[in-house]
């Protein structure tokens, strides 16, 4: 029966399959030891001299080698656990040992008659024990290799079966030398001196029929293992043994006595030797495997490293790239502050309609300039994976009815009609950042107001999407889109053509919307014709979980009910000097306020000491300590950790905002700032009022 093992154990010999190579191998080792046989079996009867070394080296060179077979034949058993192996061990463990007594009780080797009580048959009986005994484990561990694997205990405790083996050994060991010593009066003379009897051709002839029967056995074993191909080698030579030893020899030391234990001491070897060559095999693939591990790991230590610095190296462009936009931010954002917050003011004052057309123009300019400012940043922070997104449920009605209210104005400008049916929207809800969503469909509708007709008509939709999306459409009655211009739809800064027309536009809107909806894990996408109109459609993840909005800021708070009685003393530290002047032109509006500014955040707060101010303004970039070491040392001053401070600064990333909001700044208000917006948050710190 085919024995079921893993591949990871048919390394062993037990388990391995006899290939052509070890079967050619195998008979020509029978081959040479049976011519050898042949040339010897005529003169086994030839007298030769007693050799007093023979019996002692010849005997230690074999107990020597079987008890190193016996171990090495354990040691596979721990792995593949075949119960056939452990008998194996178990019979050289008992021709190691049976060579041992068999050596003690040898007529003048240790004494004149042995040793243990010996007699003149003992060790004659001990030597047939001896050949009798291997025989046998050698047919039962045949029996036991054809036996069906699941009827043996396959992972019962190794420890266990080798105790036993050794225990049942070790008791067959001392009962058959009891046997030949003590009990040598209840077994037939095989000997008389140094020859032996008629009797011990029965003897003989019954080792004989074993060895015979343990070949046959091993003979019809299939699939034949190497261990039962040199298992057929050992039983071999041990009927080569005992046939010189104790049949055609006439007795003790003449050339078939000498010339069959040679054959013994040939079979106690041939096992081990390949079981030595087997593990040698072993333990050069082994080392093989872990040179090539040693080699994979050293080139996966080289991969790590090299990814680890060049993820290092892409942080750092990550960190370099921030402090680029960070400081481009506060850059362009710093003069813009004055352009936009001076036209504020004078928009606020002239009356002629065309110096207000003249001021309008300034505004109008500044803001398309921080509109592209913004959407370059935008750009660049979700390329570097910097956008701050909160993706939460967002009901779409609300959401589109917020971008038609900022959007009605513009519409109206060019006579356009804005639709947007409440039925088609319902409840419904989508996973989005609720910001982002507003200023992507503000965007959508934006842009099919502009290059729409006169008098034509833009439509908000709603409809159920593919994989559990939702999709908002955004759709014209304008001219629509060439199939030859779609696919450059998306590129920044490509308007199409549209940059020699009259509408204004930076190229940069839909490559924007295009990122923040992928960055929110939706799609967007274009269907339009020439002279037929187009439709933008966004598809969001639907969500039937809708949650309590989060803004990541909330709606601007206006001035509050009595502004012209706020009174109070307010430091703004501030070094550049347009800024200043635009602060001081803001809060003129405020009569009953002293404004005190200073250029260095050390001196500001030397200042604040001393007049302690009912209101800190603090830019966050200062030429000797920063904006938030100002807010930090204010919070740490018990004179003055009441006075609340708002930090006034161009560089606009929410990471910023919200770590100073953190530290416990009052406000964050990016330039260009609202002049209402400001107002209100000293209306609220002096006045004692609240800022949503």
């Amino acid at each position: 029966m085919a024995r079921a093992v893993s591949d990871e154990q048919r390394v062993f010999l037990s388990t391995l399959p006899a290939g052509r190579r070890e079967r050619r191998l195998a008979l020509a080792v029978v081959l040479a030891s049976l011519g050898v046989f042949v040339a010897a079996a005529p003169f086994a009867r030839v007298p030769l001299a007693p050799v007093a070394a023979f019996i002692p080296i010849y005997e230690a060179a074999l107990v020597i080698n079987d008890l190193i077979t016996a171990v090495l034949l354990f040691g596979q058993f721990t792995i593949v656990r075949s119960r056939a192996l452990v008998v194996l061990a178990g019979g050289y463990l008992f021709t190691a040992l049976m060579a041992v007594t068999h050596a003690l009780t040898f007529p003048g080797l240790f004494a004149p008659t042995g040793l243990l009580g010996a007699g003149p048959q003992s060790t004659a009986w001990l030597y047939m024990f001896w050949h009798g005994g291997f025989p046998l484990a050698v047919i039962a561990y045949a029996l036991l290799e054809d036996a069906p694997r699941a009827s043996a205990p396959p992972r019962s405790p190794a420890r266990l079966a080798i105790l036993s083996a050794l225990a049942a050994t070790l008791v067959a060991v001392v009962g058959f030398t009891l046997l030949a010593t003590a009990g040598q009066d209840a077994l037939p003379a095989i000997m008389v001196g140094d020859h032996y009897t008629p009797a011990m051709i029965v003897v003989v002839s019954s080792v004989w029929g074993l060895s015979l029967l343990a070949l046959l056995g091993l003979r019809r074993h299939r699939p034949r293992s190497v261990l039962d191909l040199w298992l057929m080698v050992v039983i071999c030579a041990w009927l080569f043994d005992v046939a010189l030893a104790a049949v055609l020899n006439a007795g003790r030391f003449d050339l078939g006595f000498y010339a069959g234990r040679i054959y013994g001491l040939l079979a106690s070897s041939f096992v081990l030797l390949v079981l030595l060559l087997e593990y040698g095999k072993l333990y050069a693939g082994l080392a093989e495997a872990h040179a090539r591990a040693q080699a994979a790991n050293a080139e996966l230590a080289t991969e790590v490293a090299e990814r680890r610095r060049a993820e290092a190296e892409a942080a750092a462009a990550n960190q370099a790239k921030s402090e680029f936009l960070s400081r481009m931010s506060h850059e362009l954002r710093t003069p813009l502050n004055a352009v936009l917050g001076f036209g504020q003011l004078l928009a606020m004052r002239v009356e002629q309609a065309r110096d207000r057309e003249s001021v309008e123009q300034i505004l109008r300019g500044g803001r398309h300039l921080l509109a592209l400012i913004n959407e370059v940043l935008d750009i660049s922070r979700i390329e570097a994976g910097r956008m701050a997104l909160s993706p939460e449920p967002v009901q779409v009605a609300e959401a589109v009815q917020r971008v038609l209210d900022l959007a009605r104005p513009l519409a109206a400008e060019r006579r356009i009609r804005l639709e947007a049916d409440p039925g088609t929207f319902g409840d419904r809800y989508v996973l989005a950042d609720s910001q982002r969503l507003q200023q992507v469909l503000l965007n959508l509708v934006s842009n099919a107001i502009k290059y729409n007709r006169e008098g034509g008509d833009v439509t908000l939709g709603c409809a159920g999407g593919a994989d559990g999306r939702l999709r908002l459409s955004v759709a014209d009655t304008g001219g629509g889109i060439p199939v030859a211009l779609q696919a450059r739809l998306f590129t920044p800064f490509d308007r199409l053509g549209a940059e020699s027309g009259a509408v204004e536009g930076t190229g940069l809107g839909l490559t924007l919307s295009r990122r923040l909806v992928e960055a929110m894990g939706g799609v967007i996408g274009l269907e339009s014709a020439e002279s037929r109109g187009s439709t933008f459609w966004v598809e969001l993840p639907e969500t039937a979980s809708p949650a309590a909005q989060a803004g990541l800021r909330g709606a601007a708070p206006g001035a509050t009910a009595g502004a012209a009685a706020v009174r109070g003393t307010i430091l703004y530290v501030e070094d550049n000097p347009s800024n200043l002047r635009l602060v001081e032109r803001i809060l003129a509006e405020r009569p009953g306020i002293r404004l005190i500014s200073v250029m260095q955040g050390r001196m500001g707060l030397s200042l604040a000491r001393e007049h302690r101010p009912g209101l800190i303004l603090a830019d966050l970039h200062l030429p000797d300590i920063s904006g938030e070491d100002v807010l930090r040392e204010v919070l740490q001053d018990p004179a003055l950790r009441d006075t609340p401070v708002i930090i006034l600064s161009a560089d606009a990333t929410p990471g910023q905002s919200r770590r100073l909001f953190a530290l416990g700044a009052r406000a964050y208000l990016t330039k260009p700032f609202d002049v209402q917006e400001l107002l209100a948050h000293v209306d609220a710190a002096l006045g004692g009022g609240g800022v949503a």
